[in-house]
């Protein structure tokens, strides 16, 4: 079995040939870096959101183009994954409930309120211009929170057609949160 450190691979240019090579990177590579993180992680499903964060990564990287070794690249990417992941979970403090004792010692204004309602409004627009089938996809996903293997049962697709629509929806709406 092959380790996310392995390098191989051709350059990974522009065009048309540039999307045939990602497509067939992704075919190749999606499926170990699941294995090799779901056998880290215990969780297919964090293994499925770290392996969509990667190449949704990748494919916002601007140094992509011309890689002699993408797939090293992409294992880079996930090992970066990993380690934020720890980190986080290494930070994060308990729950604590907020009432008089832990109430939050500065209150939002009005001004963050209200660029909170905008972000919020472009969230929403971003997810509306999203293809009927990609939205529909992202929703089951994000807002009722149900895995890829239930999506693709429910809709009657395949587990990587969920992971790609996911994939895709993250990247168009993160463009148009950008804007």
């Amino acid at each position: 079995m092959r380790r996310p450190d392995d390098e191989f691979g051709q350059p990974l240019e522009g065009g048309d040939n540039g999307q045939l090579r990602f497509d067939e990177l992704y075919r190749e590579q999606a499926p170990r870096l699941r294995r090799w993180l779901d056998a880290r992680l215990r969780s297919s499903e964090d293994a499925n959101d770290l392996v969509q964060d990667a190449f949704a990564r990748f494919l916002g990287s601007g140094s992509r183009d011309g890689l002699r070794r993408p797939e090293a690249f992409l294992n880079r990417i996930v090992r970066n994954l990993l380690i934020d992941r720890s980190r986080r979970l290494s930070n994060r403090t308990p729950h604590v409930p907020i009432d008089e004792a832990n109430a939050p010692v500065a209150r939002a204004t009005q001004e963050d309120e209200l660029e909170l309602e905008q972000l919020r409004r472009r969230y929403r627009a971003a997810v509306e211009a999203l293809p009927p089938r990609m939205r529909e996809v992202f929703v089951l996903h994000r807002v009722e929170g149900l895995g890829y293997k239930e999506i693709a049962t429910r809709l009657g697709i395949s587990i990587r057609t969920v992971e790609w629509h996911v994939g895709e929806a993250l990247l168009r709406i993160g463009r148009d949160l950008e804007q």
